[in-house]
């Protein structure tokens, strides 16, 4: 697995404004775009820590120090 989205940034706001519009519960959410429950919990931390530019995908990998690698 590549560990990149399904999903367009587009979706994820409109899951996201859903879950906090306070009429749909994490579950039916995660159900009506097909995804988990996790997955939509880490959609709402990113847009409530980072807000909207949290929601959009990175398309840069991080580089970690070496020394980190091998600890």
């Amino acid at each position: 697995m590549s560990g990149r989205t399904n999903f367009t940034w587009e979706q994820r706001i409109e899951a996201v404004d859903m879950y906090l519009s306070g009429n749909y519960s994490y579950t039916e959410v995660a159900r009506k775009f097909g995804t988990v429950v996790t997955t939509l919990k880490n959609w709402i931390s990113s847009y409530k820590n980072n807000g909207i530019d949290g929601l959009k995908e990175s398309h840069t990998w991080r580089k970690y120090p070496l020394e980190l690698k091998h600890v």
